[in-house]
């Protein structure tokens, strides 16, 4: 059962503890997906491929049962609580993050969460680390096929000053060869609409988006990726009701306005060395 401390470690807000108490799980479907998490942690490399519940307060669940497992891999790995309780936090953020999409209890990002819960992501400061091998169908610039590499994530958790950005990056540089020398890394990698040309060109060039999306180095094909910049903008899906979305900000008006004028925008990638 979860504790009260368990859940504020979490990132639970209160209304979404409230539920998961308040929630009657499927048991078999809460096994299976605990029972996947369990056979995985430790098994780093790549994205887990679980089958999910259909009713992803069920994985939720699943995500409390398994907290002692991950827990304990953590600590046999020396990873210090703080980290281990900030990146599995993500659970409360997410929830959180759905509750302002769909306006009730739920976890629309729930296959998402499943890195965290099998050690292959980390929350160091303001951004995320996932340990992960290149393959030959996604190559990155300046490493070998094998090679392991991490990807950086950036949780909406605040603003990305470059001091903070520094500070991340400067936690990762540490924490991998401390915590897991059998997979060096020298190379961060990120997939992001942020990289998008035409975000970098036309914000602010002394915005804190345009300075952090400028680290990287391009590389590869972008991909059309509309609905993620409207997602993470407006914490909405599609492109229906763009005239009732707020025109607030600089960021907000050039989401909006590239859209009307036919535009679309693109996840690209990019790395820079550690």
């Amino acid at each position: 059962m979860t504790t009260a401390e368990e859940y504020r470690l979490l990132g639970f807000a209160d209304a979404d503890r409230e539920a998961a108490e308040a929630f009657t799980p499927d048991a078999a479907v809460v096994k299976d997906l605990a029972d996947q998490i369990r056979a995985a942690i430790g098994k780093l490399g790549s994205e887990p491929e679980f089958r999910m519940p259909e009713d992803p307060r069920n994985s939720v669940q699943a995500f409390l049962d398994t907290v002692p497992d991950i827990r304990a891999y953590h600590s046999g790995r020396g990873i210090p609580d703080d980290i281990s309780w900030a990146s599995l936090a993500d659970l409360g953020q997410q929830l959180k993050v759905s509750r302002r999409t769909h306006g009730e209890y739920s976890l629309e990002t729930h296959w998402w969460l499943t890195n965290f819960w099998v050690g292959n992501l980390y929350t160091l400061g303001r951004l995320q680390y996932m340990l992960f091998q290149v393959t030959a169908e996604q190559p990155v610039p300046e490493t070998e096929t094998g090679e392991w590499i991490i990807g950086v994530h950036i949780p909406e958790t605040g603003p990305l000053t470059p001091e903070l950005v520094d500070d991340s990056l400067q936690q990762a540089r540490e924490f991998f060869p401390r915590y897991f020398p059998e997979y060096p890394v020298k190379i961060a990698n990120l997939w992001s609409w942020l990289l998008d040309p035409y975000l970098l060109d036309n914000l602010p060039q002394d915005s804190n988006m345009v300075k952090f999306g400028r680290r990287f180095t391009p590389y590869g094909t972008p991909n059309d990726s509309q609905d993620s910049a409207i997602f993470f903008t407006f914490r909405t899906h599609g492109t229906d009701h763009l005239d009732e979305l707020p025109q607030d900000t600089r960021l907000q008006r050039l989401v909006v306005g590239r859209i009307k004028d036919g535009g679309t925008w693109q996840s690209a990638y990019g790395y820079l060395k550690l």
